[in-house]
């Protein structure tokens, strides 16, 4: 894949380019990828692959919506077009994602924008770790807030109860549970609700049925299409997978 900066060059082999590569490279441990301003991926290191249980090859050239779930494509989305057009980095940024196996997972995901020695922007480069059990002091109070709703996931949440427990306004509460989490408190109470559903497929033998009214969801119907919309498949198709 070229860019228009320098013809003939691709994008990885651009010297600015060139060392972030090799650091991500080195770095098995870490999921790391390039990717230019039309949001197409034109580098990721194994890690990045390993947790799509993909080749690296099979993923050069696509967009995160060729990739992941509609949802989650369209927060990263979000995430890059913020990043590229104001140049800030995004640093701390906690994500529930889907790892190869099927199961969620919390990460830690900073992106930079990069920008070419004549001043172009070349894309984006983004780096992610498994979170630890540790939160920085500015996401404590939503970490508390999550896992209250981790101890009771059944629970119907409402936005005053959680701002409470991470001792801040709702209006506060929301704004950062944003800037921690990238999602709504909706979405995130949705997600965590989804997660411990997924645990429970994987672990249990109970229905689906008995599973969606555990985890807190109206009815198993809008419990299968969240799942669906989430995971790209059935519950029924994700537990036979499993």
């Amino acid at each position: 894949m070229c860019h228009s900066g320098v013809v003939g060059v691709p994008l990885v082999q651009r010297p600015e380019i060139r060392p972030i590569v090799e650091t991500m490279t080195g770095l098995p441990r870490i999921l790391g990828c390039v990717k230019d301003t039309n949001g197409r991926y034109v580098y990721v290191n194994d890690g990045f692959a390993d947790r799509l249980g993909r080749r690296s090859d099979e993923l050069i050239g696509r967009t995160a919506h060729e990739i992941f779930p509609e949802d989650f494509a369209d927060s990263y989305a979000v995430q890059d077009e913020t990043v590229l057009r104001t140049g800030r980095p995004l640093q701390n940024q906690l994500e529930l994602i889907v790892r190869a196996d099927g199961t969620l997972g919390w990460y830690v995901t900073a992106k930079t924008r990069l920008v070419g020695a004549d001043g172009e922007i070349l894309g984006l480069a983004v780096t992610s770790v498994v979170a630890s059990s540790r939160v920085s002091d500015s996401t404590s109070g939503v970490a508390r807030a999550i896992q209250a709703i981790r101890d009771d996931v059944g629970y119907p949440w409402r936005i005053p109860e959680l701002a409470e427990i991470a001792n801040m306004s709702s209006k506060k509460f929301q704004r950062q549970t944003r800037q921690a989490v990238g999602i709504s408190p909706q979405q995130l109470i949705q997600r965590l609700r989804m997660e411990h559903a997924v645990h429970m497929m994987r672990t249990t033998r109970q229905s689906l049925g008995a599973i969606s009214a555990e985890c807190g969801f109206y009815d198993q119907s809008s419990f299968t299409r969240q799942f669906t919309r989430l995971l790209g498949l059935t519950p029924g198709a994700y537990r036979n997978s499993t």
